[in-house]
């Protein structure tokens, strides 16, 4: 891709009537999943997107491609190559495995969450294949040596608001289910108008 595309800036956030069904659909995941549940969706999730991204050649894993809008996702996600999806997932995974010790240490997350944050790198490589999938093991470990999540200890996230443990859990979930969306639609971009 040769000039930038015009894109909402970072953390501009999602239109209202999607972000609250989004906040719902979070809501309704955290209330009738249980724990192993929502980490076998993960896990399931996880590796079907390192198998679209394993599915590009390297040249083109690391080639952005702008899409229309993802559902789920904001405006400034939409020109990523599948390797800077793999490393705004291994972020994600890593920022929320943090988050997830402190609650249950019964600690405060002492740091305010802000979507800009956790954007990729252009120059992101197939280094992070192999990231993603320690950062979610790592991640998934810590889970299952929890109880079932349920604590009364919660931290904002920007789009939102408050979430407890189980709903951080349900949103890492729901979060990499909506990028392995985004990857499937690179992946068929790239095999169908590969860039020149």
């Amino acid at each position: 891709m040769n000039q930038k595309p015009d894109l909402a800036p970072p953390g501009a956030g999602l239109p209202a009537l999607e972000r609250w069904i989004s906040s719902a659909f979070l809501q309704t995941l955290r209330a009738l999943l249980s724990k192993d549940a929502l980490s076998r969706w993960l896990r399931r999730e996880t590796e079907a997107a390192l198998a679209l991204a394993a599915s590009l050649p390297d040249s083109q894993a690391g080639e952005p491609v702008l899409l229309p809008r993802v559902t789920g996702l904001e405006d400034s996600s939409r020109c990523w190559s599948a390797n800077m999806v793999l490393q705004h997932l291994v972020i994600v995974a890593t920022g929320i495995r943090q988050l997830a010790e402190a609650l249950a240490d019964g600690t405060a997350f002492g740091r305010e969450l802000r979507i800009a944050e956790v954007k990729p790198e252009p120059g992101a490589g197939a280094e992070q294949q192999g990231l993603l999938r320690v950062a979610v093991d790592d991640y998934v470990r810590l889970i299952d040596s929890l109880g079932d999540l349920r604590i009364p200890l919660r931290h904002a996230h920007p789009w939102f608001g408050e979430l407890d443990l189980r709903g951080w859990h349900a949103l890492a979930a729901m979060h990499t289910m909506a990028h392995r969306r985004q990857l499937q639609r690179i992946v068929a971009q790239q095999t169908t108008h590969p860039a020149a």
